[in-house]
């Protein structure tokens, strides 16, 4: 479970995220609270770029 949860930050870490939604850092995060970032990052890159 922490393997999966390194990869998932490396990955978001990787796309230039460095903070939840909420301001906590990655590494305070849980593996579901992870994935629920991963799947938000769309919306945030949409919001970007507009």
């Amino acid at each position: 479970m922490e393997l999966r949860r390194q990869v998932i930050i490396k990955d978001l870490e990787q796309k230039g995220f460095f903070l939840a939604l909420d301001g906590r850092l990655l590494n305070e995060l849980t593996v579901s609270e992870l994935e629920r970032e991963r799947v938000r990052i769309p919306e945030v890159m949409e919001v970007k770029n507009v």
